[in-house]
């Protein structure tokens, strides 16, 4: 984990090597959008063009598909990553999604998704996980394999056996580790891991 994430003055993240390895990939090309701009999410581009490419298809049958595709599309850039590695947050997403100082970036499979950090702790706490949630997080961890489990088994942070990794790659302050801890109860069925971060 990164103990400072940070956008700076000019609207620029340094992305860090942890995250940026897996990432990035070949290019330094990088799709920065959001689906409402309360978050930014930064996608290769190599990944954007596939899914912009499925939206589009999907906007031939479904008036969800259109909107979802709007709105990516309006607050959306292509950005290219400077030599320092860092991603320029286009104007619109810095003032919608309040991305200035400290941040928190939470890694997903093929994309990033960015939080300005005090919006981040807000909806986690006002949204806890509840009772069906957990009931479903058991049912979908303890499905029979498919090939996609079987492939998502082998990205290394994400899923060891039934054990469910959120990274998450923010600033520490005051007592926030310990609120983040308590907002994503449930989250973490590793013992290990839960006393690691308590």
């Amino acid at each position: 984990m990164c103990d400072s994430l940070k956008v700076d003055q000019k609207g620029r993240l340094k992305i860090p090597m942890t995250l940026l390895t897996r990432l990035k990939g070949p290019g330094a090309e990088f799709y920065v959008t959001s689906n409402d701009g309360n978050s930014v999410r930064i996608y290769p581009t190599r990944v954007w063009n596939e899914m912009e490419g499925q939206l589009e298809r999907l906007c031939l049958h479904s008036t969800s598909a259109q909107k979802l595709l709007a709105r990516v599309k309006y607050f959306g850039r292509a950005v290219t990553m400077d030599k320092q590695g860092r991603v320029l947050i286009p104007i619109i997403l810095r003032n919608s999604a309040q991305m200035k100082g400290a941040v928190d970036a939470l890694d997903y499979v093929n994309y990033l998704e960015v939080w300005n950090h005090s919006r981040l702790m807000k909806n986690l706490m006002s949204s806890p996980i509840t009772a069906q949630d957990e009931r479903t997080l058991n049912e979908v961890f303890s499905a029979p394999r498919s090939s996609w489990t079987a492939e998502w088994n082998n990205l290394e942070g994400h899923f060891h056996g039934n054990e469910r990794r959120l990274g998450v790659d923010r600033r520490m302050h005051g007592n926030s580790r310990s609120q983040l801890s308590q907002a994503v109860r449930g989250a973490r069925t590793d013992p290990a891991e839960r006393a690691r971060v308590a």
